[in-house]
């Protein structure tokens, strides 16, 4: 037990001093993650020596893995998979598949490309690290983008697709007997989706009261979290099936449950995933790390993460090139498209896991495992490096449409201008987003915009008093000045850099009013809702003074009895005294 506690100690040590060092180097060019993968090296067995893996830290990493996929498969939208963005990451992943068995048959590895040494580095070059780049997209504030959620739809497609022929593919069952098992996961994941729907709808008074116990002591909300995640590893590990897909798969739970986010359990679960266990996972897979490097070993791992960004980035490159909005104009640029074909090669979990099965297997050696694991390492240096290269302050722009018009104009500094009096006279810059999966399209008039977004100059003048220049933005000294001129400077907004007819803007306009509407109309409920519940606790109070003081003088009046009686008894005892009858 002693030797598992210096072993943590120096873990936690190394996941202390890894984002401290990583904040000293500029534009954070060094992601946490290396240098936790690295610190894990150094005090590994293959460096200093002074911390091992054994049972009870391997168990501590395997919930690191665990927590590691739950915060990837929440931050999910199944919304975006559903859509063109999850249509092309699928189709991305389908061209890397066919491109690393090809490759692997034209290298020509032991023992070919259908052994299970091939099927393992196939696999390995398909994989995308959604974990690994999931902290260093949120340091980097791109999760909200339309960026990160293309990245985040090659990445979920990257994680599951490779976990999934794992568990066909390089399982100890014949193929048709690891397919009935994951049917059977799946459809025991998709009852307690159902479970979770019939509790929110008729279980409302075990809902609140696990909301209320989420502020306490109990912590209700977080145990319920670990409740699901531990019982879906759990049922991943019975039926023999990796624990990544459990974890994935509440994730996935989690964010059906809470579809619009909580602020207060992410906060919770970003210090306890982030706060020990997933740095715990990071480290650990650097000790794993065999550092004997040789001409052959760095030949394979130099090749290796060639082909990994062949394989991988290629399609994905091209899957966001020809990614289309319903304009037609493109989805991304060339360089957003490269930018989220190097964050989609990043790999690392899964290659870790894939040549862990293939080693116990026997079907690959340890050293070969640990080049191929290095090179995993190696990318997660590399192309988060080569990805904030690529990246600009445009990038910064939701990926939903509407949001960007509520939050108003953008300079091509990345600043955003909060009035009209401050918007820039110049012409406004953004990303491009795709339309959010599931919104109703609005009717579309004659002047729908061409690729570059700058629409028919007629009707980009005729509607609704909207010019090529922009509205002009004097000074005004009134409030409502003001506010009109920030809504038609939304409006101009709407049309020039989201590629929005003058009928979309008007839709988009007359939904933000609803929403606006029903923001006022919650508030004025909730404001009411306050006052009754103040006047029903004074009610209460009030009742409870009552009760108060009629148990109050209830006391006094069995006291003045009580007295009485104690009277009368003494006044009985003097009585026999004075007559010299018995005493009491």
């Amino acid at each position: 037990m002693a030797h598992a506690f210096v072993s943590l100690l120096c873990i936690v040590a190394v996941a202390l001093l890894a984002p401290l060092l990583s904040w000293g180097v500029p534009r954070r060019m060094l992601p946490e993650t290396v240098l936790l993968i690295l610190g894990g090296v150094v005090i590994g067995p293959g460096a200093l020596g002074i911390a091992h893996i054994g049972r009870d830290i391997g168990f501590l990493r395997e919930l690191g893995v665990a927590f590691l996929f739950l915060m990837a498969g929440y931050e999910i939208d199944v919304n975006e998979l559903r859509g063109t963005g999850g249509r092309h990451a699928m189709i991305a992943w389908g061209g890397s598949l066919v491109l690393a068995f090809a490759t692997v048959a034209a290298v020509g590895v032991t023992g070919g490309p259908l052994s299970a040494n091939g099927i393992a580095i196939a696999i390995a070059m398909t994989s995308t690290a959604i974990g690994t780049i999931l902290p260093i997209l949120r340091e980097r504030d791109l999760l909200p983008t339309a960026v990160g959620a293309a990245i985040l739809n090659h990445g979920a497609v990257g994680e599951v697709g490779p976990i999934i022929l794992m568990a066909l593919l390089l399982g100890s069952r014949s193929t048709w007997q690891s397919l009935v098992i994951l049917l059977a996961f799946l459809t025991i994941t998709l009852l307690i989706v159902r479970f979770t729907d019939r509790v929110q709808r008729a279980g409302r008074r075990l809902v609140e009261a696990i909301h209320l116990g989420g502020s306490t002591t109990a912590q209700t909300t977080i145990r319920v979290t670990i409740l699901l995640l531990v019982g879906l590893c759990t049922l991943a590990e019975v039926f023999e099936l990796d624990v990544v897909l459990g974890a994935f798969a509440a994730g996935f739970i989690l964010r059906y449950a809470v579809p619009d986010g909580d602020r207060q359990l992410e906060e919770k679960l970003d210090g306890l995933a982030y706060g020990f266990f997933v740095p715990l996972f990071f480290v650990t897979s650097g000790m794993a790390i065999e550092l004997e490097l040789t001409a052959a070993s760095l030949l394979h791992l130099g090749a290796f993460l060639v082909l990994l960004v062949l394989t991988r980035g290629l399609p994905v490159w091209v899957a966001a090139l020809l990614e289309r909005r319903r304009d037609g104009s493109r989805a991304y640029s060339v360089r957003q498209s490269l930018q989220i074909a190097v964050y989609s090669t990043t790999a690392l979990p899964i290659i870790v896991a894939v040549t862990q099965v293939a080693v116990d297997a026997g079907a690959m050696s340890a050293p070969f495992a640990s080049t191929l694991v290095l090179a995993g390492a190696l990318s997660v240096l590399v192309m988060p490096a080569l990805g904030l290269a690529l990246s600009s302050d445009v990038d910064r722009a939701p990926a939903v449409e509407a949001l960007a018009v509520v939050q108003g104009p953008v300079e091509a500094s990345g600043r955003r201008a909060e009035n009209a009096a401050e918007a820039p006279q110049g012409p406004l810059v953004a990303s491009e987003p795709r339309r959010p999966a599931g919104l109703a399209e609005p009717p579309s008039g004659p002047g729908a915009p061409g690729p570059d977004g700058a629409g028919d100059a007629a009707d980009g003048a005729g509607a609704a008093g909207i010019g090529a220049a922009g509205p002009s933005a004097p000074p005004v000294p009134t409030a409502e000045a003001r506010a009109g001129a920030r809504r038609r400077q939304r409006h101009d907004l709407g049309v020039r850099q989201h590629g929005l007819t003058a009928s979309e803007a008007r839709y988009l306009a007359e939904r933000l009013a609803q929403i606006e509407a029903d923001r006022a109309h919650w508030r004025a409920q909730m404001r009411r809702q306050r006052h009754l519940d103040r006047e029903e606790a004074e009610q209460r109070r009030a009742v409870l003074r009552a009760q108060n003081r009629a148990h109050l003088r209830e006391e006094r009046a069995q006291l003045r009895e009580l007295r009485r009686e104690t009277a009368r008894v003494r006044e009985e005892s003097r009585r026999r005294r004075d007559a010299g009858g018995p005493r009491d």
